[in-house]
């Protein structure tokens, strides 16, 4: 799994390739996302064009992020979402709690 950050206007974009399985996929995440929070970016991209295959473990991250970021006063948007990741959010009914943008710059509008 590699992992891009990019920092546009005080909101962080996380671009996210390869598979999201496991812990080790992870940590690189939520360590990105903390750097983040400590320097006051409390909104959060993530751009998932480049994913393959997302797990329950990938969804639980989006999970803690949502969270961590609202609980600093921020956000999360969800772009360019596999189909496969899109089933898992029906499935699990996490629909309708993640908000969604077609492109990074339509998310970074919605903040």
């Amino acid at each position: 799994m590699e992992i891009n950050r990019i920092i546009q206007d005080n909101i962080t974009i996380l671009e996210l390739s390869g598979n999201l399985l496991g812990e080790k996929d992870t940590v690189p995440i939520l360590e990105a996302v903390g750097l983040s929070l400590e320097n006051n970016s409390n909104q959060f991209v993530i751009d998932l064009g480049g994913m393959h295959y997302i797990n329950s473990t990938g969804l639980s991250v989006f999970l803690n992020i949502l969270t961590k970021s609202k609980g600093a006063g921020g956000g999360l948007v969800l772009v360019a979402i596999p189909e496969q990741l899109n089933n898992l959010l029906n499935i699990t009914k996490l629909s309708e709690v993640f908000p969604k943008a077609a492109s990074v710059e339509e998310a970074i509008a919605s903040f």
